[in-house]
């Protein structure tokens, strides 16, 4: 599947690429850490992070080399620390244009109804980190989030709550997008289909949704095309149990990438 994945960076050639769930377990590190760079080392520097704790996955980043220079990453450990979720925040300079960049990926702890934290706590605290350590100058720097929000804000069905502690709304769910939003962000993939209702992911324990969001704040910064790959395949897709998202051989993950394309004014 790595394989495959990084054979599809390859062909997409993005500038940057935001991996969740990346593999850590034992001899896989290794094997896939030669893989990513067989097929991208020599365009891309790659940043891994895992999870604390136990979970043998995390975060990764890929960002080209011709594209970016000045690059610090900052490996952050979002709160509260036994949910042992992560956050990559990246500084670096856009050749071209020399304007400043920071970059945030990331990966919000799951929506659990089972619990009366997760929903009105944990979650808001972790996007609330999150945005500081973005900051607020809008201006001045051309800021994007890529994150697994674990939440689709278009959902506005409640969760399924018979073992709830508390009756939670779509709205408790879908707070971190919406504080996104007020911060100043906007969701690429919304923005350039506003009437489109993607699935990005299926899951067993919600409903399958959009979770998946690229969002960008800043003077000049313009999403010019926004797609979920593969591009040909419609975003309304539904998941397939038996064949994945169209067919088995072209099914990277039960998360369908996230393709954006900006313009970034000098």
């Amino acid at each position: 599947r790595h394989r495959a994945i990084a054979r599809t960076l390859k062909k997409v050639q993005p500038d940057v690429a935001s991996l969740q769930e990346f593999e850590f377990s034992g001899r896989m590190t290794a094997e896939f850490s030669m893989l990513y760079a067989e097929i991208l080392g020599s365009e891309y520097a790659r940043y891994d992070l895992r999870r604390t704790g136990v979970k043998n996955e995390g975060l990764a980043l890929l960002i080209r080399k011709e594209t970016f220079q000045e690059i610090t990453v900052e490996n952050v450990a979002l709160d509260p620390s036994y949910c042992d979720r992560v956050a990559q925040l990246v500084r670096m300079k856009h050749k071209q244009t020399g304007r400043l960049v920071t970059l945030l990926n990331t990966h919000l702890t799951v929506a659990h109804t089972s619990n009366d934290f997760d929903i009105p706590q944990n979650r808001p605290m972790q996007m609330r980190q999150v945005l500081e350590l973005l900051g607020t100058d809008a201006a001045a720097t051309a800021a994007f989030i890529c994150a697994d929000m674990n939440c689709d804000h278009l959902d506005a069905e409640s969760p399924a709550s018979d073992d709830s502690p508390q009756d939670f709304t779509a709205a408790d769910v879908n707070e971190p997008v919406h504080m996104t939003f007020r911060a100043g962000f906007q969701s690429a993939l919304h923005t350039m289909h506003p009437s489109a209702r993607p699935v990005s992911h299926t899951c067993s324990y919600a409903r399958d949704g959009c979770v998946d969001y690229i969002f960008f704040r800043g003077q000049g910064v313009k999403p010019l095309d926004a797609y979920l790959y593969p591009r040909d395949l419609a975003m309304e897709t539904p998941w397939k149990p038996e064949l994945g998202w169209s067919t088995v051989a072209e099914t990277l993950s039960d998360h369908r990438p996230l393709i954006v394309e900006f313009a970034l004014d000098k």
